[in-house]
């Protein structure tokens, strides 16, 4: 898939667009980087989806990037990380986070309601307002 990434899209709209393509996957953004093969600790998870991406990008432009179902969830995470500066992670819609797969077994698993344990996992509605400095 080919996704036009703009620095004026919201994470909602980027949200939506990854959704298209991976409809049992979520992309979640936070302020800060997260450890290899870690879950990003839910303090640092950005809840306001309206936020456009140009106020949490290190260096806000516009690209399109290619995502292949191929691709193993970590290299999505660092594509986003070196092309916008962008600290996403990709989990299941049940909040966990298997970076070891593709992102098409990962998205066949969530399909047929498979669980599995993570290390550390967050919840999708958590919200801490101590995080929201970046909002100005």
């Amino acid at each position: 898939m080919k996704l036009q990434v703009t620095e004026y899209m919201t994470i909602a709209e980027l949200q939506e667009a990854f959704n298209t393509c991976f409809p049992f996957l979520s992309l979640s953004f936070f302020t800060k980087p997260k450890v290899m093969h870690e879950c990003n600790p839910a303090q640092y998870l950005i809840t306001e989806v309206t936020t456009p991406l140009k106020r949490i990008e290190e260096h806000p432009h516009s690209a399109t990037v290619d995502i292949l179902g191929e691709m193993a969830v970590g290299d999505l995470e660092q594509m986003f990380e070196k092309e916008f500066g962008l600290h996403v992670q990709v989990a299941r819609k049940d909040g966990h986070s298997w970076v070891d797969l593709s992102l098409n077994e990962q998205n066949a698993n969530a399909a047929q309601g498979q669980v599995f344990a993570s290390p550390a996992a967050y919840s999708a509605d958590y919200h801490d307002p101590r995080t929201e400095w970046y909002l100005g």
